[in-house]
């Protein structure tokens, strides 16, 4: 199965790559790079945050955050098939994510990541 991740978080980044081990992974860390992919990849799945760049409540107008990803990718039309679950612990990045989405005819859902309970490398969560 073929997922894409965007997270700028090296912990979640690394929780993810256990839950998905044996996966076809592409984990990108910014807007572009998620782009790039989706123009040559079909996705299955795509866990998307909001916040990038370390930024945490970053306003969703700015370049770089998992807003403008969804605002790309539904006025692209791509990726329509994918299961998008939005991990951003943003409340109100996450909604507008989920909103532009079903607005727009494509389905995703919201799961925060602190509500995932991923464990670590090393048994943490």
């Amino acid at each position: 199965m073929k997922i894409l991740i965007l997270e700028d978080n090296t912990i979640r980044i690394e929780k993810f790559e256990l839950l998905f081990k044996n996966q076809q992974l592409r984990i990108v860390q910014n807007v572009e790079d998620a782009i790039t992919f989706c123009l040559s990849e079909e996705f299955q799945i795509m866990w998307l945050d909001h916040d990038l760049e370390g930024k945490i409540w970053e306003d969703s107008n700015k370049e770089n955050t998992g807003y403008q990803f969804i605002k790309w990718l539904v006025d692209n039309e791509k990726q329509r098939n994918s299961l998008i679950y939005i991990h951003s612990m943003n409340p109100i990045g996450a909604s507008k994510m989920l909103n532009y989405l079903k607005d727009n005819g494509y389905d995703g859902i919201w799961i925060p990541f602190n509500l995932l309970k991923l464990e670590d490398k090393n048994g943490r969560r």
